[in-house]
C-alpha cells in the first residue's frame, strides 16, 4: 500500500477541501456576476421610464409621483426591492447549507 489508512484520509480531505473552495470561487463569480448584470438592468429601465421632468407642487412631500413620467422609478423601485430580496434570501440559503455541510462533517 502507498498511503497508510490516515495519510489516505487525509488526502481525501485535502482534495475535497480544494473541490469545495473551487465550487465556492465558481458560486461567488455567478452571484458576483449576476449582481453587475442586475445593476446594469436597473439602470437601463432607469434611464429608458424615467423622465426628466417633474411636475407637481413645489415642496409638497410624494407630488413628484402625480407626474406621468413617474412609472420608471416606480418600476425600478419594485425591482431593486426584488433584487434585495432575491439576494436576500439566496445568502441565507448559502449560510444554512454552509451550517450543515459543517454539522456534517463534525459528525463524521
Amino acid at each position: 500500500m502507498k498511503y497508510t489508512r490516515d495519510e489516505a484520509l487525509k488526502e481525501i480531505r485535502r482534495r475535497a477541501k480544494v473541490i469545495r473552495q473551487k465550487r465556492d470561487r465558481k458560486m461567488a463569480s455567478l452571484f458576483a456576476t449576476t449582481a453587475c448584470i442586475s445593476l446594469i438592468a436597473l439602470l437601463a429601465v432607469i434611464g429608458k421610464f424615467a423622465g426628466s421632468e417633474v411636475s407637481g407642487i413645489p415642496g409638497a412631500y410624494g407630488s413628484f409621483i402625480l407626474s406621468a413620467n413617474t412609472g420608471g422609478y416606480v418600476l425600478a423601485g419594485i425591482l431593486g426591492f426584488v433584487l434585495g430580496v432575491s439576494v436576500t434570501l439566496f445568502i441565507k440559503y448559502l449560510k444554512k447549507k454552509n451550517k450543515d455541510n459543517l454539522e456534517q462533517r463534525s459528525g463524521n
